[in-house]
């Protein structure tokens, strides 16, 4: 959720709550007592749902059973994220394709436009920022899932210390006796009567021993906390303290958890009362004036059903008392009909709307085509664009062997051929909605041990795309997972590669891999001139072009003063470096001759004047002179390396 999981529960709660404080306090005395208690139960189950839903959608695939509704609260909150990205970048292509084409008009000609920087440094800002943003995101996320986890663990440690302590001292001053044939004991240490797990499953009747002598005491005691055991309040109790713990964070939690307390000794005076006369309704409320102990109130965290409350409350318990069980059916229906009003809006998610685009015409938004079982189609081209960025999340490799390399992100999946050194297909995962890299609909991609299967799952689906690489063929098939796939881990017990990021945007992703003696890179998406072989410094002449590209900006130099310089100094480098310059060589740059030919080196992004070719690495510095290599990038406009490091 994008409006992530956590904010629909808190917000469908919220509703909830808010509805139950109104139930509460405009019904009560009209509705009953044990009816208001039970409607808290729509409050935890917005609270469980969410919780139980997750782990048997992930083991289950229940995405599917998801309910959409007009009526959701959502509706007013939410667009669906992926509805409001997709529309987003649509309308931003839209508007950089307007702006390519009048700048296109401005400049004329195709290869005075090349001459001029394509993105500003804003963009070049705006990648370093994404990937900023993003490292920032996950270590924050990672330091508030400690924090949340922290302080779970320390209420529920708390929670069994508690119960541990207070077990002990009502075992340790207890006296076992008969009531009419059933089982309490009498304790010393208390001061009201209680109902309390003593071991297992059992809960056990105490009553403090003060009181022994008084029967009509003891009987409305032992009546009072027998329709607590009936009723399973001590089980109850412990719900509402695991919720706590894990919903810590949330207040209305915590008030939540206060109002049901108090709302389970309203029901359980109403039920002990059902059937009494006015007598012994009276009889019964001077005996709870006599038993209960009047302070702050109850332990939030003890289970123990105790008659302990505040004084704001032996006002309502006395009127009640008074009162009786009056019911009205009406008041009653009403709240019901109600309750499941909001419970629909609560419980139901976003319906997704159609999205405008710029002007007053609505644009529809496509969803992923559902295929039928079985049926085999031409997988759909991944459009991309060099300038966007690469995501919230770096693009993974999914296959690698000494050929090929199967890997994608949000803006696709791709094979590319390292014997090539070129992308030979990509995947449209949009297309087929399986872009999603997190999330509710994160998609789980796995290749077969031989590299010849790509399985895509959308996770909570029963259902799956089976993508063939021989054939560029998908099929929708049902999930099903074989047994051997392939494994990463051993691939890198042996080799050391993977995929490197020079900046925010997917044109400076570049796969990486250990030579022989140093770290080789290789650009996976920019390649102006197709694929090109490393040039020597004999193949620096007649050069009609040079271009590079860092963080989503493309360098392009085509000046004939500029270019001489460029061929006079690598052509003629002052010698051969033997061994591995300690230099970052992390941008390729390609060269373009008159004669179509075309190549690439890794120049140095440092102080040095070294360029790297394949294998070999050159010096072009000339007479022992300092500082060609800030000339040399001083050509494309850049004062400061740091950028490119």
């Amino acid at each position: 959720m994008r409006v992530s999981r956590m904010v629909k529960v808190v917000l469908s709660t919220g509703v909830i709550f808010l509805a139950i404080l109104a139930i509460r306090k405009l019904f009560r005395g009209k509705a009953g007592n044990v009816f208001l208690y039970a409607i808290w139960l729509l409050f935890a189950a917005g609270l469980v749902v969410p919780i139980l839903s997750f782990a048997l959608w992930e083991m289950a695939g229940w995405e599917k059973s998801r309910v959409k509704s007009p009526v959701s609260i959502m509706n007013f909150v939410e667009m669906p994220s992926e509805t409001a990205n997709k529309a987003s970048g649509a309308v931003q292509k839209e508007k950089e394709g307007i702006e390519g084409n009048r700048e296109k008009k401005q400049k004329g000609e195709e290869k005075e436009e090349k001459n001029t920087e394509k993105y500003s440094k804003s963009a070049q800002e705006e990648g370093k920022n994404e990937r900023g943003s993003w490292l920032r995101r996950i270590q924050l996320e990672q330091v508030f899932l400690f924090i949340w986890a922290a302080g779970a663990a320390a209420i529920l440690f708390c929670q069994v210390l508690m119960e541990k302590a207070f077990r002990r001292q009502l075992i340790e001053n207890r006296e076992e006796t008969d009531y009419q044939g059933q089982k309490i004991y009498r304790a010393k240490g208390i001061k009201t009567p209680l109902l309390f797990r003593s071991k297992g499953v059992s809960a056990d009747i105490y009553l403090p021993e003060a009181i022994m002598g008084n029967e009509t005491f003891v009987r409305h005691a032992v009546l009072h906390e027998g329709v607590h055991k009936k009723h399973g309040d001590i089980w109850w109790g412990y719900m509402r303290n695991l919720l706590v713990a894990i919903y810590w964070f949330y207040p209305l939690i915590w008030i939540a958890a206060v109002l049901s307390k108090r709302d389970c000794e309203y029901a359980c005076d109403s039920s002990v009362m059902k059937g009494m006369d006015k007598r012994e309704r009276i009889s019964y409320g001077n005996s709870l004036l006599s038993l209960i102990q009047v302070g702050r109130g109850g332990d939030l965290f003890c289970t123990a059903t105790a008659m302990k409350i505040r004084k704001s409350e032996m006002e309502v318990r006395i009127q009640m008392i008074k009162r009786g069980r009056k019911r009205n059916i009406f008041v009653t229906i009403f709240s019901c009909i109600l309750l499941c009003i909001v419970g629909v809006s609560a419980f139901t998610d976003a319906m997704e709307p159609a999205v405008e685009s710029g002007g007053t015409e609505p644009k529809k938004v496509t969803s992923p085509v559902r295929r039928k079982k079985e049926d085999l189609f031409l997988a759909k081209v991944a459009e991309y664009k060099l300038s966007d960025t690469w995501g919230a999340d770096l693009p993974r490799v999914y296959y690698e062997d000494e050929d090929k390399m199967i890997f994608g992100g949000y803006f696709g999946l791709f094979v590319y051929s390292k014997q090539n050194d070129e992308i030979e297909q990509s995947v449209n995962l949009e297309e087929i909605g399986c872009d999603a890299t997190q999330g509710d609909k994160y998609c789980k991609i796995d290749v077969s041990e031989d590299g010849k299967t790509v399985y895509l799952h959308v996770v909570h689906e029963k259902e799956m795309y089976q993508y063939t690489v021989e054939t560029q063929k998908l099929k929708r098939t049902a999930y099903k997972l074989p047994k051997h796939l392939y494994d990463r881990e051993k691939w890198e017990k042996t080799n050391k590669s993977g995929i490197r990021c020079n900046g925010g945007t997917i044109g400076d992703l570049v796969y990486w891999c250990e030579g022989k003696e140093a770290v080789n890179y290789y650009p996976l998406f920019y390649k102006p001139y197709g694929s090109c072989t490393f040039f020597k410094p004999d193949d620096f002449r007649d050069l009609s072009e040079v271009s590079f590209y860092n963080n989503g900006t493309e360098y392009i130099i085509t000046e004939a003063e500029k270019l001489d310089w460029i061929e006079k100094h690598f052509s003629n480098p002052v010698q051969e470096i033997k061994g591995v310059p300690a230099c970052p060589f992390y941008h390729i740059m390609y060269f373009k001759r008159k004669d179509g030919v075309c190549g690439k080196v890794f120049p140095a992004t440092d102080s040095d004047s070294v360029y790297q070719s394949g294998e070999s690495y050159y010096e072009y510095k000339k007479d022992g002179q300092e500082g060609y290599n800030e000339v040399f990038w001083g050509l494309f406009g850049i004062e400061s390396l740091e950028g490119l490091r």
